[in-house]
């Protein structure tokens, strides 16, 4: 199902159903071994299965959430992205369903998609929710957190300079 968020469209699905990971993958023309980020309704979610969630991510969920951050943190299954979005539609998803796998709507390699039209030209899918042009155009910043270590995967809509002042002001 193609998602509107504040940054750009994205395809979503229910991780827990079987393929449908695998169907994104194949849509994006995606490498099966690069993760799909959740979507989730807020921090707690994501405390509950971080394995080592600290102050300093504590700052970065209140300071950007919801918003366009994306944390890599790590839990029980691996290295897993979460985001918690700034939009009323991906955010009403993410608490009716609970969690939802998310990636950019588009193929891989690809501008991103900042139209629902754009999207279901780029993406073949069963579903759409078209709410206007996404505000921002630019993509969640994506943020691994492995103790006190950041690493910026992609820098987005945030800059990795403030993301990373936010996170050290949060350390003890």
């Amino acid at each position: 199902m193609i998602v509107p968020t504040e940054t750009v469209y994205g395809i979503a699905c229910d991780p827990s159903v079987p393929g449908a990971l695998e169907k994104i993958a194949t849509a994006k023309g995606r490498d099966d071994n690069k993760p799909i980020a959740r979507l989730v309704a807020g921090t707690d979610q994501v405390k509950a299965v971080s394995k080592h969630w600290n102050p300093g991510l504590q700052a970065l969920a209140d300071a950007y959430w919801p918003g366009p951050l994306t944390l890599v943190l790590e839990t029980s299954e691996g290295w897993t992205g979460f985001r918690v979005p700034d939009h009323p539609v991906a955010l009403a998803l993410a608490k009716r369903c609970n969690l939802l796998a998310l990636t950019s709507a588009n193929p891989s390699g690809e501008p991103d998609t900042t139209t629902a039209a754009e999207a279901m030209a780029a993406i073949e899918v069963d579903l759409a929710i078209d709410s206007g042009p996404a505000k921002a155009g630019i993509p969640s910043t994506v943020v691994k957190v492995d103790g006190p270590t950041l690493q910026c995967l992609r820098e987005g809509a945030i800059p990795f300079a403030e993301v990373e002042s936010i996170f050290k002001r949060g350390r003890p």
